[in-house]
């Protein structure tokens, strides 16, 4: 009950609708107990053709039967009316509370899914790092789903069964407390394994999200890695995996299904024994005379329509268990929060110039061992500073900690004298542009993604921003030119074409700072160039930061840093450098060995 009512907690968010289904259930579990109170007229008067002063105890028929109609004829043709109204009036009633309960389950389930997905989209990068694709995917789809199954439908279900248990159950203690407290020896024998069946599925459901988890992330990673998947032949291998991911998640599946299958049999069983169990002492009090032919029957009726509403809360407790599970997953996002946030009292960054101070930087992945160490440097308005070094020295990490994708652990980071740490982000990161070696393209129209982040932007001014990143030729000649579709990740463009529309991007966002993380890596030599006439123009008139592992893009530099294992190793201009006869220079002669002597 505990899980179950964390669930129901969800939905005091609709507080109106929620008591409204709740009186409607009430008004179910109202007609219900009518329902049952008929069947002693029916026995007693018309059947059994008693006096109705004579059949009857409980206190609707008193009332109603004994006071206003005591001759048998009018009951002739009124018991099957009121049998109409009842089942109508139950009918109705059963709708409406079934239709606000689920009303509220799928209000409440598209709140969470929006929750959840603003969640992920402010979520920090780390979290990120921790967590696969796959995974979160399961998590916003599937999980959702099993939560929805629970409040929207069972959780309707539940609620609605349970008043009708109640007062099935206060009938037969108003017919007979003594025949009552009798039958209840056996009901705990089924109510009992209700409760180890509860326990059992919500254990095993949460291991069946955790292994649909796995698939997802097999799928993920496998259409995403589809290229490199058939260049090393391992189409097999990935079959393989995939395979026995389904295995387990069948097992776990059967698992459930057996004990949710289970269930309902043997709740019927248990009212077999239960309903032989009554007709035993029944009968006695039925020839002792302590009890009628007609009470006895809404007894017996009340009892067996107990197992109805016992066995749908079975069925819902089921899904319920799903939904508890798949919720205890789902809070781990819900209820986690980013790293990097706004500080109180965090306030707009204004117009910047771009003048950047790192002061004694330090930073490490989850308090490992650290990437930066103590890193110091100054970049004037307007500079261009190139960062190269080994793969793994720390050169994206630092330009990362630029827009705050992470915070450093510790130093200070200045842009214009202010620390970025004391301004909001939005204000900080649209001041900076960015184009990563990782190219992020969506599947949408050309202007789109080089409009993208930006509000009514004239096809004038997305224009000439292609134009300045060279990649207005191809897009004319594109079927639909810039109103043409790139496919998912650019699929349907080269990968130069890809880099030189993300180039784009970031031009006509027109930042005071620029960061190129490998921009021309994917360029051949001839799309190379036109790239470094383009952004030397642009470069003019802001501050950039450059990473390349082709040294022949940053010979022009106003720095050149050398990162070497999270520490800046050489500082200067490319002569400067050569002359240093450092790392640098070995890099350099490593990729230009024929030029050796001139950089000397």
């Amino acid at each position: 009950m505990k899980e179950i009512f964390r669930l129901l907690k969800l939905t005091l968010q609709e507080k109106k609708r929620l008591l409204l289904g709740f009186l409607f259930s009430i008004f179910v579990a109202f007609f219900t107990y009518v329902f049952v109170t008929l069947i002693q007229p029916i026995v007693d008067v018309m059947f059994l053709n008693k006096p109705q002063s004579e059949a009857g105890k409980d206190i609707l028929t008193q009332l109603f039967f004994k006071h206003v109609y005591e001759g048998r004829e009018q009951l002739v043709w009124l018991i099957p009316l009121m049998l109409v109204i009842v089942m109508f009036c139950r009918g109705l009633f059963t709708f409406l509370s079934s239709y606000f309960m689920k009303y509220i389950g799928l209000k409440i389930v598209k709140d969470m899914r929006n929750d959840l997905f603003e969640r992920l989209v402010y979520q920090s990068s780390d979290f990120f790092d921790r967590e696969s694709t796959g995974d979160l995917m399961s998590r916003i789809t599937n999980d959702v789903d099993r939560v929805q199954e629970a409040v929207s439908g069972n959780m309707a279900d539940f609620v609605r069964e349970t008043f009708i248990l109640a007062a099935l159950l206060a009938f037969i203690f108003i017919k007979s407390w003594q025949l009552a407290l009798t039958s209840f020896v056996v009901i705990p024998m089924a109510i009992i394994p209700l409760f180890i069946f509860s326990k059992y599925l919500r254990k095993k459901g949460k291991q069946n999200q955790e292994r649909i988890s796995v698939l997802y992330r097999y799928l993920f990673e496998t259409i995403t890695g589809q290229r490199i998947v058939k260049a090393f032949t391992m189409e097999k291998f990935e079959l393989k995996k995939f395979f026995q991911a389904t295995q387990n998640y069948f097992k776990t599946n059967l698992k459930l299904v057996m004990i949710g299958s289970l269930a309902s049999p043997f709740m019927e069983f248990m009212g077999g024994i239960l309903g032989a169990f009554i007709l035993v002492v029944g009968a006695r009090k039925i020839s002792e005379g302590s009890l009628s032919p007609g009470d006895f029957s809404s007894f017996l009726m009340a009892i067996f329509m107990m197992f109805m509403p016992i066995r749908r809360i079975s069925r819902a407790n089921n899904a319920i268990q799903h939904g508890v599970a798949s919720y205890e997953r789902i809070k781990n996002i819900l209820f986690s929060s980013p790293l990097v946030v706004d500080v109180p009292g965090a306030y707009p960054m204004p117009l910047i110039r771009g003048h950047v101070k790192f002061q004694n930087v330090s930073f490490a992945y989850n308090n490992n061992k650290p990437v930066l160490e103590r890193i110091s440097f100054e970049v004037e308005p307007n500079e261009m500073i190139a960062l190269v070094g080994l793969s793994g020295g720390g050169k994206t990490t630092l330009i990362n900690l630029i827009s705050r994708f992470y915070d450093p652990t510790s130093g200070k980071i200045t842009i214009d004298g202010i620390d970025i740490r004391e301004v909001t982000l939005k204000s900080l990161r649209s001041q900076v542009g960015l184009v990563t070696q990782d190219l992020i393209l969506f599947n949408d129209t050309v202007m789109n993604n080089i409009a993208y982040g930006l509000e009514e932007v004239p096809l004038k001014k997305i224009i000439r921003a292609a134009k300045a990143a060279k990649a207005h030729e191809f897009i004319k000649e594109l079927p639909y030119g810039y109103e043409s579709q790139i496919g998912e990740g650019g699929g349907l463009l080269s990968s130069g074409q890809r880099q030189r529309l993300a180039i784009a991007r970031a031009l006509l966002k027109d930042p005071p700072i620029l960061i190129l993380d490998e921009a021309t890596s994917a360029l051949d030599s001839e799309s190379e160039k036109l790239i470094q006439v383009a952004l030397a123009n642009v470069m003019k008139d802001r501050t950039t930061f450059v990473i390349a592992h082709r040294l022949s893009t940053i010979r022009n530099a106003s720095k050149i840093m050398v990162i070497d294992q999270g520490k800046i190793a050489e500082i200067g201009t490319h002569m400067e450098l050569c002359r240093n006869n450092g790392i640098y220079k070995k890099l350099y002669d490593l990729q230009f060995p024929e030029r050796k002597e001139e950089s000397t």
